[in-house]
């Protein structure tokens, strides 16, 4: 997959609203390797180190596809894959011969079969809507500590980008202007000071925050990350690794991991539950097709029925994988539609998930 970093720091300074970051290529990778072994070859091992990147991506739990899970994967990736391209690269790539011509496959599975294998070994698959996280990354290195963002760069916060890419999380990094420096200190990053942290991230409006410290004193390495939801909900882990890029590495794997257990479910026949959602706002076919399409594009929803019609509130009969609450954190990432509660003395009030149409586009 192309390392492109995915650091989307204007425009998410420019954002009214959070909202959810459509993540694209869930389905595909790119995948380098030394022109050393014949192509048959070097194929079988590309489709089996896409196989994985891909299945990480979808089902956002990184531990999970290892051991048989992988090996299971790794036998059938070549019999997943839906078009692959071969290219020469201009760059030489090390290998147990030294500096060696290099090749690009570009690999795209069919998403059914992805989605049929995680299913089958009981892992969620995470939709393409996925939560925007701001991240505040504090490092430091024999002491002394120092803040990374849009204005002060650093090989962290870009090795930190390009792991989250891999891993489909989309992250995007505080302007670090002279109005988050009267907000903020490395100091208050470094101590995991919540209220701080959220309060010096109200300005971005992403739909999540994280604060990650990585130490590095005297060659030895070490970690933590902070995790804030939009809902007060809050997260902690240790990072571990040999390396920094490890600890980044970590970092990402558990993003994704906390996110998909969020908003992803496992799909299959234990897990599907049918809501009733009403929309109240609806003026006009042309919005009810908007939302009845927002409704059915949300990853743990199967289908979406129209119930009833009643002026401008209009019913909707929702099939979902998993419990009521993951639909409603992923419809909570994007602002078309609002929560909206009805009175405990409204008939319908336990019979209905009640929403507002916002109008937003």
């Amino acid at each position: 997959m192309n390392s492109r970093i995915f650091l989307l720091l204007v425009s998410v300074f420019l954002m009214p609203f959070a909202m959810a970051v459509p993540v694209k290529g869930l389905y595909q990778a790119e995948i380098n390797l030394p022109a050393t072994d014949s192509e048959a070859k070097m194929l079988q091992e590309a489709f089996s180190l896409a196989a994985q990147q891909v299945l990480v991506r979808v089902s956002g739990n990184k531990a999970a596809i290892s051991g048989e899970v992988l090996q299971q994967a790794q036998q059938a990736a070549s019999t997943w894959v839906a078009q692959h391209s071969v290219t020469a690269l201009s760059e030489l790539l090390p290998s147990g011969d030294g500096l060696v011509l290099g090749k690009q496959i570009k690999v795209t599975f069919y998403q059914e079969s992805i989605d049929s294998f995680l299913t089958q070994n009981n892992l969620p698959v995470w939709g393409s809507n996925r939560p925007s996280v701001l991240i505040w990354l504090v490092s430091e290195n024999n002491g002394v500590r120092t803040l990374a963002g849009s204005k002060a760069p650093s090989a962290l916060l870009n090795g930190l980008a390009q792991s989250a890419t891999l891993i489909g999380v989309p992250i995007y990094a505080p302007l670090l202007d002279d109005v988050d420096k009267n907000a903020i200190t490395a100091a208050d990053v470094w101590g995991f000071f919540e209220d701080t942290v959220a309060a010096a991230s109200k300005r971005y409006q992403t739909d999540s925050v994280a604060a990650i410290r990585i130490s590095n004193f005297s060659g030895q390495v070490s970690g933590s990350l902070l995790l804030l939801f939009s809902d007060g909900d809050v997260q902690r882990f240790n990072l571990t690794g040999s390396n920094q890029q490890e600890i980044l590495d970590q970092a990402s794997a558990d993003l994704a991991k906390a996110f998909s257990s969020r908003y992803a479910a496992v799909r299959n026949n234990q897990s599907s539950s049918r809501l009733q959602l009403q929309v109240s706002g609806i003026t006009g076919y042309n919005i009810m097709n908007k939302v009845q399409s927002y409704l059915e594009s949300i990853g743990v929803v199967r289908d979406v029925l129209l119930s009833k019609i009643e002026g401008d509130k209009v019913e909707f009969s929702v099939d979902i994988d998993g419990d009521k609450q993951k639909l409603l954190n992923s419809i909570a990432l994007n602002r078309l539609l609002l929560n909206a509660p009805l009175s405990a003395l409204d008939p319908d009030a336990n019979r209905v998930e009640s929403f507002q149409y916002s109008g937003a586009k």
